[in-house]
């Protein structure tokens, strides 16, 4: 398996059985939490439709009684039960309604939280190989898709087998020969959908597919919509969302000319078995066995024995499109993390830590050149350690591998002598602060914003670590201050400004380990010697890791730790690397200001 994420499908999970067994007996298993919820739905379902049938039956056999010349009072005798039939009809389709979407609508939030975890505990390895609107996809239209299985087919299945056997049994009392002229018809209806099945499981994967990319497109265009209009690459990006949408059109066009070939099967059955019965019964009433006055009876129970399975059979075209949706979800939902965690230990409370990289070899995928290679270096309590080099040596790899996003292939990082891999990722994680290059801000409260290092802080702790940030004045300027909404990413803001806010996170979390990742790429030369000052205050004490170009941000640190194709050539403070004239030396005399992450 690649380090990018792409897992394997676990054979205990519920969603492999509806991989494994490609059909309805898969997606309803995973109905077993619900099965209290589900059966009332069920029982409500099958009240419903027999109400529905029952209470024609009954006028349809009180208007053959009164065409027949039947007694008045046969009439009357029935009417208040016919309008108990009809009120009852109405209560358990509201009652069949309410269960099945309450179901239904609880296993969603329960699919896209799970889904989001699923996601949550691969990233950031998963994102590499998927893109975020195709994701976007999974999370809420296929979800959907399983919403509406739920709501509307599952139990409905379950209908349609329990009522046309009762009615069939009503029928039975009729005379035993209906039941055996409509049982071969109710066969073949349940059967088509199977006939269509190769071609409708290719056909709904393939739209699911295409509609996810035409998902990752429009979020594309959003999140890049900026740049689109700067190079002017307006109708460019618009025939190419054009030319995706014209793929899903054709796919579902495809899709819906299947859809229209099984529905004409299943109605030419239907009406055929409609037709059929009815001459039988024209036939047994000629031969006297049965009353006239049952016809309409006989005839309303036929149609209605047909009605459910038409609709669920006419789901059931949809079926592929159902199924395509539970297997995209089950593939994020069954990935195999990336990681796994199994450690027990925790540093808490320990505050001065020391990290060591210890001949820590890595690479992102089998058969690829080696990102680090044997790579050994350390950072010692309190001391702040620079990695340098060009793009591509390593340096971002390295505290991505201590966060064990990735796991290393050989060699091992310590914390405290301890393998990270026998902490806890969480206990870990803790122990750590990011100030990333690139600043993510959610569409909420700046004080929300902050907060989210340390969701329990209170706004004393917040408004502290904003003014140690130096943000403080500038979120005062605001219209509502702290409440005021920073809008989705944070756009409306400077990168200076955002990287200030992600550099009052770092305060409010007071890890002992900081990481600054480019954390300086984005400051306004205004405020970047108060910033220079803050980062000192933050890196007092802490055990801290740079990533860096700028000759100014690491030039201060106590070690540098050069890096070249994944190895480390050059350790030691800026003055005596400078004296070796290396590597290093080369790098400051060039003045490249491109040593990049």
């Amino acid at each position: 398996m690649s380090k990018g994420g792409i897992g394997v499908q676990s054979k205990g999970s519920i969603l492999f059985k509806v991989l494994k067994l490609e059909g309805f007996y898969g997606l309803l298993s995973y109905l077993k939490p619900y099965q209290k919820g589900m059966s009332l739905s069920i029982i409500n379902g099958s009240l419903h439709h027999l109400l529905a049938i029952l209470g024609p039956a009954l006028g349809a056999y009180l208007v053959g009684v009164a065409v027949g010349g039947g007694e008045r009072s046969e009439v009357v005798k029935y009417l208040p039960l016919l309008g108990v039939l009809v009120a009852g009809r109405v209560l358990m389709y509201y009652s069949d309604m309410w269960f099945a979407h309450e179901v239904a609508f609880r296993i969603l939030v329960d699919f896209r939280v799970k889904l989001y975890g699923a996601i949550e505990r691969v990233a950031p390895a998963y994102l590499l190989k998927r893109r975020s609107g195709e994701l976007a996809a999974t999370l809420m239209a296929d979800a959907e898709v399983l919403e509406w299985f739920f709501t509307h087919t599952a139990g409905a299945f379950l209908v349609a087998v329990i009522v046309p056997f009762i009615t069939l049994g009503i029928l039975f009392q009729t005379h035993w020969i209906l039941p055996l002229v409509l049982l071969p018809f109710i066969i073949i209806l349940f059967s088509i959908p199977f006939w269509f099945k190769k071609e409708a499981d290719q056909r709904g994967a393939e739209t699911r597919v295409k509609l996810a990319a035409v998902h990752g497109e429009a979020v594309d265009g959003i999140q890049g919509l900026r740049e689109i209009v700067s190079f002017n690459f307006r109708e460019g990006y618009k025939n190419r969302l054009r030319k995706f949408s014209d793929d899903l059109y054709k796919s579902q066009l495809s899709y819906g000319k299947r859809m229209g070939l099984e529905g004409a099967f299943l109605n030419a059955v239907s009406s055929l078995g409609i037709v059929t019965i009815l001459g039988v019964s024209a036939f047994l009433i000629l031969q006297g066995s049965i009353e006239h006055q049952w016809l309409p009876v006989i005839m309303i129970l036929t149609v209605n024995i047909f009605n459910p399975i038409l609709e669920v059979t006419s789901m059931g075209r949809s079926f592929s499109i159902i199924l395509a949706a539970a297997q995209r979800i089950a593939c994020v939902l069954d990935t195999k993390e990336i990681v796994e965690d199994k450690g027990m230990k925790n540093l808490e409370g320990i505050e001065k830590l020391k990290i060591e990289f210890c001949d820590v070899s890595f690479g992102y995928e089998k058969g690829t050149p080696l990102v680090l290679n044997k790579a050994t270096f350390q950072v010692k309590p309190g001391e702040t350690v620079a990695l340098v080099g060009e793009s591509g040596v390593g340096k971002t790899t390295s505290i991505n591998l201590l966060q064990r996003f990735w796991d290393v292939d050989e060699g091992k990082i310590t914390i405290n002598r301890i393998d990270i891999r026998d902490l806890s990722v969480d206990a870990l994680r803790s122990l750590i602060t990011v100030v990333p290059q690139d600043i993510y801000l959610f569409n909420m409260s700046i004080r929300d914003n902050i907060r989210l290092s340390n969701p329990n802080a209170t706004h004393q702790e917040v408004e502290k670590a904003a003014k140690a940030a130096y943000i403080h004045e500038f979120i005062m300027s605001l219209p509502e201050g702290y409440d005021t909404n920073a809008g989705e990413r944070g756009l409306q803001m400077s990168g200076g400004q955002r990287q200030r806010l992600a550099i009052a996170r770092a305060f409010l979390k007071n890890s002992p380990i900081l990481i600054l990742d480019e954390a300086l790429s984005s400051l306004d030369t205004e405020n970047e010697h108060l910033l220079q000052q803050s980062l000192k205050n933050l890196m007092k004490g802490r055990t801290t890791l740079i990533v860096a170009h700028r000759l100014s941000t690491f030039r201060e640190a106590d070690e540098l730790v050069v890096l070249q194709d994944g190895k480390v050539t050059e350790v030691g403070n800026h003055n005596v690397l400078v004296g070796k004239r290396g590597y290093y030396y080369e790098l400051v005399i060039g003045q490249l200001s491109f040593i990049a992450v």
